[in-house]
């Protein structure tokens, strides 16, 4: 028993230590780049089952001025996780703390539709914040589908329409190939950036 007790504590610890690293990649990777804008946005997720909803919330940036190449960091969090186990099928909610990088590709065309918008390819790695665990009281069994500090890789594309200067809506598709133990999801989203602007100012091309 105190062996085991001695492996529990072992893994908690180890798990906090990833979710610190984590934390402290992003930290630094924030605030040693030169920002002085920044664009923050929020999306709405519709999974492929009806019942899995959610959101995420996240900053992001270039890594230069006309730079292609964009870092964000951000939350997210899907409700109704689907999964079957044992004949039975369960559901689960999924926080997580995310950090992605990505190319934008601007369209060049006469049509100032075409102008307006933007394509968007992601990658990126998700660290769960959530403990998902089913007990099978009948046949003494239990199981985790999720826990605090797993890692899992996620691909997006979408598309950003700019509304305004500052503003755009953005819809797209997001998927995780295998989302710790509750395997693949995939889902839609809808939303908007809004690009803050402060410090210095740039003049000219």
């Amino acid at each position: 028993m105190v062996f085991n007790n001695r492996l529990v504590e072992q893994g908690i610890a180890f798990k906090g230590q990833v979710i610190a690293v984590f934390l402290t990649v992003l930290s630094l990777l924030v605030f040693s780049l030169p920002t002085y804008s920044l664009e923050i946005g929020v999306n709405g997720h519709q999974g492929t089952e009806y019942e899995t909803q959610g959101y995420s919330i996240f900053i992001a940036d270039n890594f230069s001025r006309k730079s292609p190449f964009y870092w964000s960091l951000g939350f997210s969090r899907y409700d109704e996780v689907y999964v079957e186990w044992n004949k039975r099928n369960l559901k689960f909610p999924i926080n997580s703390a995310e950090a992605s990088l990505s190319y934008r590709h601007k369209f060049v065309s006469r049509s100032a539709t075409m102008r307006h918008l933007t394509m968007e390819y992601q990658i990126g790695a998700a660290a769960s914040l959530t403990d998902n665990k089913f007990t099978w009281a009948e046949l003494g069994e239990e199981k985790y589908f999720s826990e605090t500090g797993d890692i899992n890789g996620f691909l997006a594309i979408s598309a950003h329409y700019k509304v305004s200067s500052n503003l755009s809506a953005v819809i797209g598709i997001k998927h995780f190939p295998k989302m710790s133990e509750l395997g693949s999801i995939s889902s839609g989203f809808l939303g908007f950036t809004y690009n803050f602007n402060f410090g210095q100012t740039y003049y000219g091309n």
